[in-house]
């Protein structure tokens, strides 16, 4: 077995077009050490196929139909990580990749063998992954917004906000930052609560995109 790289039992490809998803398929084959990859057109045909229910299903924003935030909150339910393509020049595409509330995000610019496998064995380890494309565009993307309204309300965040929500974009749920910031739980949710608030996000995972958008939060260089 190759330490160096992921393990997995079942890894989900999920595009429409054929050519696209069985070349992802392949690449994603060269860098899983174990365990099958299957292809399917649509989050439902993964659906389809419980209870053989995926480690990490691999998908692109572009196709996020208006089905995907039921098949994405179904599958993360049985415990299934999503891993997200995106094409980081297009605004519309990446508030897409958000509202799937995935927990890796690559750029379609990274699609290479060494980013697949960085980013597969982050998000299969529980950590938040944005590709090193993406995460220069966010930040680029930053300074311009942050220029033009400085009245952003992610700028009032208390230093301990700003620390929860960086223990967020690392992937930690709220017990495990409860334990590293030593409070209480319901500390640790009325602070997320408070977090999502000002920066107007209905979720963790699109508050942590938003902040990198918006310079708060520097995404780490992959």
């Amino acid at each position: 077995m190759n330490a160096e790289y992921p393990t997995a039992r079942h890894i989900a490809v999920v595009l429409q077009d054929v050519v696209q998803r069985y070349g992802l398929e392949a690449m994603i084959r060269t860098v899983v050490d174990e365990g099958s990859v299957r292809c399917h057109a649509t989050g439902q045909d993964v659906l389809a196929r419980l209870p053989d229910t995926p480690e990490l299903v691999v998908l692109a924003a572009k196709e996020a139909g208006e089905h995907w935030p039921e098949c994405a909150e179904k599958l993360r339910s049985l415990g299934t990580r999503l891993l997200v393509l995106v094409d980081g020049g297009d605004d519309q595409d990446v508030e897409r990749a958000a509202k799937i509330h995935g927990q890796g995000f690559v750029d379609q610019q990274d699609l290479d063998t060494k980013t697949l496998a960085a980013a597969v064995t982050d998000v299969l380890e529980d950590r938040l992954y944005v590709s090193s494309t993406l995460a220069r565009t966010l930040l680029g993307r930053a300074g311009q917004r942050r220029s033009m309204d400085q009245d952003f309300r992610g700028s009032t965040l208390t230093p301990r906000e700003l620390e929860v929500l960086q223990l967020l974009a690392e992937g930690l749920s709220n017990k495990q930052v409860a334990r590293r910031l030593v409070i209480s739980e319901h500390g640790v949710k009325r602070l997320v609560s408070n977090i999502l608030a000002k920066l107007n996000c209905p979720n963790r995972t699109m508050a942590v995109v938003r902040a990198m958008q918006e310079g708060i939060l520097a995404p780490e260089p992959a």
